[in-house]
């Protein structure tokens, strides 16, 4: 007899509108979608794809509940800012929310269901960021790594075009904290041996858990001058900034934020080094999900979103095998959380783009290119048991 995995759609329609860098949580026997981002919602139903919701700009304080993934409801539009891979876990009875990508004051909310939510801390002791890397762990809520200074979706271009200088290098971030009430943090280092980097979401906040340990699987950081806009939309020689943009493939884990291993002797997985993926600890094992790679290891890619449906799990974090025959859209910056048992994905950046956009943004890389956002979806992942069956 042997176990395997299954992938089933659970939803093909749902209520709310497509959307990336939202965080999915399991709380009270239910799933919470919070937040998200698409640049096109609330202004261009041709380009925001299906579904309804209250994007008042690109980013939404959307909550949205389920039992099961299939049906959605609305359980509030919270009174923290529209964000986009901020950070969302579960800890002591309570789901936080922490921090954001898209240039807010960093900042910590709990709600006991969702819906109704009460602000901890309007500041934090750590420096402004994105893209930090969270988790829950040995009783306490862990924020790590990051981002400082990178030009956002919104501004790259036209500030290329309005011949605007870049801002000095930013500072590596490699610092670990923590904090048990959100409010009073410790700094546990402020230089951890992995390189500076982010871009992780998924279940228990993108930091899985497993053996006892946190684990940090690859990641993305924007080096000077660079971007988080997608860089496989542009020509890389014409493109020289985009070179800053970095992925990588390393396994690191630590027993309490201080020491940290690097596991694989050429420190690199066999999966392909990516951003804005997904992990999870499900099954006893660390999984790896989607994402997408960067230009400068597949050049043949330009003009194209990039992005990967590609699945790996491991049980150590040095052995790694993958999960063929994935069903859903290639996408990065979905959401990902255990729930019933099951590992459940939602949401995410699977667009599309035509033929004439890809042609003008090969020959124009400050062409603001029109991507069509694909309907929202609903996947799980269950174990599958098959006897005498190839």
């Amino acid at each position: 007899m042997t176990n395997t995995y299954r992938w089933s759609c659970v939803s093909s329609e749902v209520a709310w509108s497509p959307r990336d860098g939202a965080q999915l949580v399991s709380f009270q026997d239910k799933l919470f979608l919070l937040g998200g981002w698409n640049q096109y919602a609330g202004v261009r139903d041709d380009l925001a794809g299906g579904g309804v919701g209250a994007f008042e700009s690109e980013v939404c304080s959307e909550v949205w509940c389920s039992d099961d993934g299939s049906s959605w409801s609305l359980a509030a539009t919270a009174p923290w800012s529209g964000r986009h891979m901020h950070g969302a876990v579960v800890h002591d009875g309570h789901i936080w929310v922490v921090g954001a990508e898209n240039g807010i004051p960093d900042d910590v909310w709990k709600s006991k269901d969702g819906a109704n939510w009460e602000l901890i801390a309007a500041t934090v002791p750590w420096q402004e960021r994105g893209n930090q890397m969270v988790t829950v762990f040995d009783g306490s809520i862990w924020v790590m790594g990051g981002q400082v200074g990178a030009a956002g979706q919104t501004n790259f271009v036209a500030d290329l075009k309005a011949g605007k200088p870049f801002p000095p290098a930013p500072p590596p971030l490699r610092d670990v904290w923590r904090t048990k009430d959100g409010l009073s943090w410790e700094l546990v280092t402020d230089h951890a041996p992995w390189s500076p980097r982010g871009m992780i979401t998924g279940a228990n906040g993108g930091v899985p858990v497993l053996h006892n340990r946190m684990w940090i699987l690859g990641g993305g950081y924007v080096g000077t001058g660079g971007t988080t806009l997608t860089s496989l939309r542009y020509d890389l020689e014409q493109q020289p900034r985009l070179k800053t943009r970095l992925f990588h493939n390393d396994v690191w884990s630590s027993e309490d934020g201080r020491e940290w291993t690097c596991h694989l002797e050429d420190g690199k997985a066999p999966w392909p080094a990516r951003s804005y993926h997904d992990t999870a600890a499900w099954d006893g094992k660390l999984w790896v999900l989607g994402g997408h790679r960067g230009i400068a290891d597949h050049a043949d890619e330009i003009a194209t979103e990039g992005n990967r449906n590609d699945v790996w799990y491991s049980e150590d974090g040095e052995h790694w095998q993958q999960l063929p025959l994935t069903p859903w859209r290639q996408r990065h910056a979905c959401a990902i959380h255990v729930h019933q048992d099951a590992l459940f994905l939602a949401a995410g950046s699977a667009a599309t783009i035509s033929a004439e956009q890809v042609e003008l943004s090969k020959h124009d890389f400050t062409h603001c290119v029109e991507s069509v956002w694909c309907p929202g979806d609903v996947w799980r992942l269950d174990r599958a048991t098959t006897a005498g069956k190839p």
